[in-house]
């Protein structure tokens, strides 16, 4: 199984695959989330994070920037409904913090926005991953103890919970929870 590839970019597509070589002059088609996709040019040097999709009659590499990419891309692909290409189109759609924040908080109506994700799917998901990936797929370099933070100090000053999830996605969260809190509640008041 391949777990990390490092290579030039020979070739990008519009569909979220690219064609990486490595120094041995070996070609690998990796599809990639468009958020990753659209950090990266042709010629230039990548390294990505790799989940070895083998089916009967596929053998497919899905790449990733970070690690807790790839590990809530597995726990997606591992719920009964969920395929790789839906849950790369999920990551294609929201950072992995906000897809978290969308199970945690229950919020369905985002995680349906994705591309060939129904209502029926986004409550599954919401079921069968709350409270277990937060452990998992939140690196320390972003900030999830304070996304909680900033959610419970709105919370405590009579937003709901819904207002507050949709003011955190409209405004761009830098990390520092004073920061973060004054331009949510901006979008708030």
């Amino acid at each position: 199984m391949i777990g990390w590839l490092r290579g030039r970019i020979r070739e990008l597509d519009a569909d979220g695959c690219l064609l990486i070589e490595t120094d041995a002059g070996i070609g690998y088609e990796v599809t990639v989330p468009t958020r990753t996709l659209a950090a990266l040019r042709p010629g230039a040097e990548c390294a990505l994070f790799v989940h070895t999709h083998v089916r009967e009659d596929q053998l497919l590499l899905f790449g990733f920037a970070t690690i807790s990419e790839r590990t809530l891309f597995r726990r997606l692909t591992a719920l009964s409904g969920v395929g790789a290409r839906t849950a790369i189109n999920m990551l294609s759609a929201m950072t992995p913090t906000q897809l978290l924040d969308a199970v945690e908080t229950g919020d369905a109506a985002a995680l349906a926005r994705t591309p060939g994700v129904g209502k029926k799917t986004a409550q599954r998901i919401i079921l069968e991953l709350r409270g277990k990936l937060t452990d998992t797929t939140v690196p320390a370099g972003q900030q999830g103890r304070d996304h909680a933070d900033l959610r419970s100090a709105l919370t405590n000053l009579g937003y709901k919970p819904a207002a507050i999830q949709q003011a955190m996605r409209t405004v761009e969260l830098c990390g520092e929870f004073e920061e973060d809190f004054k331009r949510v509640l901006r979008v708030l008041s």
